[in-house]
């Protein structure tokens, strides 16, 4: 697995920044740090090189997608939400290939691509619609080709607190801004930006297998909380590479990251 070098990304302007941009990207050394180190460790799991086609679900505002390509990969990203998609092609991307599609019904034939990757997309996900995506997803990656996907872990502190703060308004309130696992499955309902229902590691695994996708490999990752000082990050990430070393406390990471091959 090689390592990827992160990509410089000049933002000219401020004015229209998409949250995710301005909170993560823009935002404190910390929330950068995770918010690039979940990107890194799903590209580099899905093992890219110059000249694969890459399919990036999920993209938002196409960081990953912008740090396939000036990894030498041919990219295309998809989105629900025009907003991110409109902003990236503007501002940070000009001419990469972006388009607002569904992830239950991908516009591209069989055996496209040789990469599938996706970052924190799954648990925005309508429920009823995962072993639609999946099988999608599958369909249009080639055999032998691989996929990386990347969810918050239920299991994991901060996503048990977000349960327990969905019965506690004086709770969520003390919180900071997160998404919140209280929308319910009804179709009508249903907003991307407003869903959250992270995938338990193992529903993630039986539904990769079940539509021909062979797991090689899982991890959880990210113990650094965003609300952490920049002064203390390099404690931070002190810390957090012991817990990950940690039998059984290791499980607990705030991310999920499942990868494997198309057979």
């Amino acid at each position: 697995m090689s390592r990827l070098t992160e990509p410089d990304l000049p933002i000219a302007s401020r004015q229209g920044l998409p949250f995710l941009v301005e909170h993560w990207y823009l935002g404190s050394r910390t929330r950068r740090y995770m918010m690039v180190r979940r990107f890194r460790e799903v590209l580099e799991h899905a093992d890219l090189r110059p000249g694969l086609r890459v399919l990036d679900l999920g993209c938002g505002w196409a960081y990953g997608t912008h740090w396939a390509r000036t990894s030498g990969c041919q990219v295309a990203g998809i989105d629900l939400g025009w907003d991110q998609l409109l902003w990236a092609q503007k501002s940070i991307a000009p001419g990469l290939n972006l388009m607002q599609a569904n992830a239950k019904a991908l516009p591209f034939p069989d055996a496209s691509f040789d990469r599938a990757v996706s970052v924190e997309m799954m648990e925005h996900v309508f429920r009823p619609d995962r072993p639609q995506v999946l099988s999608e997803i599958a369909r249009v990656v080639k055999k032998g080709g691989r996929v990386a996907i990347s969810t918050p872990n239920p299991d994991s502190p901060i996503e048990t607190v977000k349960r327990v703060a969905v019965k506690w308004p004086a709770l969520r309130r003390a919180l900071p801004s997160s998404c919140f696992p209280e929308a319910e499955d009804d179709a009508g309902e249903y907003h991307p930006y407003r869903y959250h229902h992270p995938l338990v590691p193992a529903e993630l695994i039986a539904g990769l297998e079940s539509v021909g996708i062979r797991v090689q490999g899982t991890k959880s990752f990210l113990w650094v909380l965003k609300t952490l000082p920049d002064a203390l990050l390099g404690v931070g990430r002190g810390a957090e590479a012991v817990a990950e070393a940690l039998p059984l406390v290791n499980r607990a990471g705030a991310t999920t990251l499942v990868w494997g091959e198309r057979i």
